[in-house]
């Protein structure tokens, strides 16, 4: 018994490798999982369930032991139940049967209703057929009787043309309601039949509305506008009663519009003789310029009274854009399949001005019709007339405007531009970011953009050359300009801007090719400066001291820069913006977006990414403009400094070759002479700053004052005077900042070895005085000769010895005498360093705290 007790009692070593025995719930995936990973055999796994199972029925035990009441109650509970059910049961089958039956009277008198409600349907339906053929016939007959009556007012006097067209009237209203039953009775047979009275009825009443309005449309033009402007609004309102506005404007575009734009441009080809004067280069701006005053003529005398008249008649909406839909959409339309060359742009200037008188048209026209509805509305005959139009509210507007062919223009413009400032002997125009592949590599100038010269001989181009130059020459005195380069850059952008070449739909692509005009000169000037700064350093010296040309022309690429920036900065703001403001960008997008040739064009107008730099700066202020000058300069500005540190160590070089000799010159005075105790400084100390007073008297002054070389009389601006102020600001700070740092840094390396060269020398004569008067000596006068061996090191390495102090003293050996000398020469270079506002190298600095000492006080 025992046994079999230890036997069944539960391992611990098992119990404790089996977790999941021991939770209330008992889940055998997981059990057989971790049995799995803990490599159990099936005799461990055998003893552990057994344990679980023994354990089960002990809980199952205990838990009836202590509710035993509750376990006897489960059998007494459910005593009687049987019987209940037997009782209820018959009780539910006649409850069904009962349901069964009210089921099937409810269906059969439901049946009924619906027939019955069928029934009435078929009759209403043959009443509304009936009524329909009945209306149906009625309608027939009476619009056949009205058009027998307008066709006996055709044949009757003048005075009945009112009668006639509200007998039209009338049999349109009508015909209109016949053409409703019949798309709702369409599959009756009888409908079918009036269905081919209609169209014979449709063709009539058309034909006599065709001739009807174009005989009120000749009346109109032999000069009867009151009488037959208010039929021709009756006419149209009867065509919007048919739903067909659209086949009476096309009646008035081909009656009103088209004789007239026949009758001119044809004429205008065969007798002015058009196709001899374009050949392919455009058409003469005098005679596209002729037929636009012509045409608005037109409009004035003919399509305002007209639209008028029929806006004081008709109350709908529907004919309120006369003014695009028939007079410009034929208008635009002649002028594009008879003048197809205007469109191209193969003289610039005569594209220009034709474009410049095409805005000018469709301006006019909306503005035209735009008063002439706000007057309508002003006299109160018309509600709706008051309708804006502008020039984007039509589509043949957009469609008229999308024929110019602006992307050649500009390219062409753009080729010019090029070709005028890549003209300069000095340029290296294969480096240059507006360098063109094309046939205008530098060959042509800004004249070729006011003619149509294509060439010349000698003569010709020597006073083109002449012409250049003066115009340049004027620029730089206009403009405080120095440099050939800043003049062209100047020159290109304002000609970009100019009313000569500018047009509104491009203004984007302009700003672009401006940016691309300051890039250039940035580039160009950068890559000068860069090669005037790389010579050798003591050519360089040699030419800032007597004021050489490659100071002045590094002076003057640098004063350009600044003046440039203010100069186009100021432009920038007060036009360009303006410009940018007043430009159609909706026209240049329509334009981009629609051309086949905008993506793969680069010289035409401006990409996406350009076109959002221009509205972003639009949609700004004028500082956007302002940041992306400065952006595209910045690069230059660093150039310059650089070049500027570069010229003040080249003029330190020069000042400071032989400061050494000049010290030691000096000091010399005072050896061995009795010479009284120097009281001023050297000569030579203001000397080392000749060359930046040189330097900013010859280039640091106004223009005014230094004279230049393109002598003066121009107009000084006040952006030119503020660039030439920040020139002078800047550059003479960077070079005295340079020179004076520079040149103090020397006088203290130079100041320092003379000084160290005196001490060594005192050293040197007290040790061998000492050593006369320590030979011999007893022991203790060996460890004084020690004591004054480490004392002389220490003078030997100071600039001025620990003994050493003339402050209040009269001096009377040599060192003291030269000691002051250089005292005084150092406090020379800082005063004038400190006149100049500018700081001292940091060494100096140090020497004047260490010679201190030297001084008189």
């Amino acid at each position: 018994m025992a046994k079999m007790q230890a036997d069944e009692a539960p391992s611990p070593s098992a119990s404790s490798a089996s977790p999941s025995l021991k939770r209330p719930e008992f889940v055998v995936e997981e059990y057989a999982e971790a049995s799995l990973q803990q490599g159990k055999s099936l005799s461990q796994v055998h003893k552990e369930l057994s344990i679980k199972v023994r354990e089960v029925r002990q809980d199952l035990h205990d838990l009836i032991n202590k509710r035993y009441e509750d376990f006897l109650a489960l059998n007494t509970s459910l005593s009687g139940i049987d019987r209940t059910i037997d009782d209820v049961r018959p009780l539910l089958g006649t409850l069904t049967g009962e349901i069964k039956r009210t089921h099937e009277d409810f269906s059969a008198k439901l049946e009924y209703i619906d027939s019955r409600l069928a029934y009435r349907s078929a009759i209403r339906e043959k009443k509304q057929m009936l009524r329909l053929f009945i209306d149906l016939s009625q309608l027939i007959d009476r619009v056949e009787s009205i058009l027998q009556e307008s066709q006996l007012l055709s044949t009757a006097s003048e005075g009945s043309s009112l009668e006639y067209i509200k007998c039209l009237e009338r049999a349109a209203v009508d015909l209109g309601q016949i053409r409703y039953f019949v798309s709702k009775g369409s599959d009756y047979p009888f409908v079918q039949m009036a269905a081919n009275k209609m169209q014979t009825i449709e063709e009539t009443l058309h034909r006599a509305l065709e001739v009807f309005l174009c005989s009120q449309i000749d009346r109109y033009l032999g000069g009867q506008h009151m009488d037959s402007g208010s039929l021709i609004a009756c006419c149209l309102r009867t065509y919007s009663t048919l739903e067909e506005d659209g086949r009476a404007e096309e009646i008035m575009r081909n009656q009103l519009v088209r004789p007239f734009m026949l009758d001119l441009l044809v004429d205008r080809v065969s007798q002015n003789q058009l196709s001899g004067t374009c050949k392919g280069m455009g058409l003469d701006p005098k005679v596209f310029e002729s037929i636009v005053h012509q045409i608005l003529e037109f409009v004035r005398n003919v399509a305002v009274p007209l639209t008028n008249a029929i806006h004081s008649e008709l109350l709908s909406p529907i004919y309120q854009h006369l003014g695009t839909r028939v007079f410009w959409q034929e208008v635009s339309a002649s002028i594009i399949s008879a003048l197809p060359l205007v469109f191209v742009p193969g003289i610039p200037d005569r594209f220009h001005k034709n474009y410049l008188a095409a805005r000018h048209l469709m301006d006019e026209f909306s503005r035209i019709f735009t008063l002439a509805a706000a007057d309508t509305q002003a006299n109160g005959e018309n509600s709706g007339a008051g309708t804006k139009t502008s020039v984007l509210d039509s589509s043949c507007f957009a469609e008229f405007s999308r024929k110019w062919q602006l992307a050649a223009y500009f390219s062409i413009c753009k080729k010019h531009v090029l070709s005028a400032i890549l003209k300069d002997g000095g340029a290296s125009q294969q480096s240059s970011p507006l360098k063109d592949d094309g046939a205008y590599a530098g060959t042509k100038y800004f004249s070729e953009l006011h003619d149509d010269r294509k060439g010349g001989n000698g003569d010709e181009q020597h006073a083109n050359a002449k012409m250049e130059k003066d115009k340049l020459d004027t620029i730089k005195r206009q403009y405080l300009l120095r440099r050939d380069w800043a003049a062209r850059a100047v020159w290109a952008t304002e000609y970009c801007w100019s009313s000569e070449i500018y047009l509104e739909p491009l203004g984007a692509s302009f700003w672009h090719l401006t940016l691309q005009i300051v890039s250039w000169y940035e580039q160009m000037t950068d890559e000068r400066i860069s090669q005037l700064t790389a010579k050798d350093s003591s050519e360089l010296a040699k030419n800032n001291t007597t004021g050489g040309p490659d100071t002045g022309e590094l002076l003057d690429y640098i004063h350009d820069m600044y003046v440039l920036k203010h100069q186009l900065v100021a432009y920038a703001k007060s036009v360009i913006f303006k410009k940018l403001l007043q430009s159609t960008e909706t026209d240049a997008v329509v334009y981009q977006r629609n051309s086949p040739n905008a993506a793969a064009d680069q010289d035409g107008v401006a990409t996406a990414e350009t076109e959002a730099e221009a509205e972003a700066a639009v949609s700004g202020d004028a500082e956007n403009l302002e940041r992306d000058i400065v952006q595209r300069i910045e690069p230059l500005e660093r150039t310059c400094s650089y070049a500027l540190k570069n010229m003040g160590a080249a003029v330190v070089a020069s000042s400071c070759s032989n400061l050494g000799s000049q010290i030691r010159r000096a000091t010399s005075q005072f050896r061995h002479t009795n010479r009284e105790p120097p009281t001023t400084p050297s000569l030579f100390i203001s000397k080392l700053f000749a060359a930046l007073r040189s330097i900013e008297s010859q280039f640091l002054t106004t223009q005014s004052d230094n004279n230049n070389d393109v002598g003066g009389g121009g107009e000084l601006d006040s952006s030119g005077m503020a660039g030439e102020q920040e020139f002078r600001d800047r550059t003479r700070a960077m070079l005295r900042a340079e020179t004076c740092a520079g040149i103090s840094q020397e006088m203290a390396k130079a100041c320092t070895e003379a000084l160290a060269t005196i001490s060594k020398t005192e050293a040197s004569l007290q040790r061998l005085r000492k050593t006369r008067v320590y030979a011999g000596g007893s022991s203790g006068a060996a460890s004084d000769r020690e004591r004054s061996k480490k004392q002389q090191a220490l003078d030997e390495n100071a600039l001025v010895p620990a003994d050493v102090d003339l402050r209040g003293k009269k001096l009377s050996s040599d060192n003291d005498k030269i000691r002051r000398q250089i005292w005084l020469d150092v406090t020379e270079v800082g005063r004038i360093i400190g006149d100049h506002g500018a700081h001292a190298h940091g060494e100096y600095n140090n020497l004047v705290d260490t010679i201190a000492p030297l001084g008189p006080a």
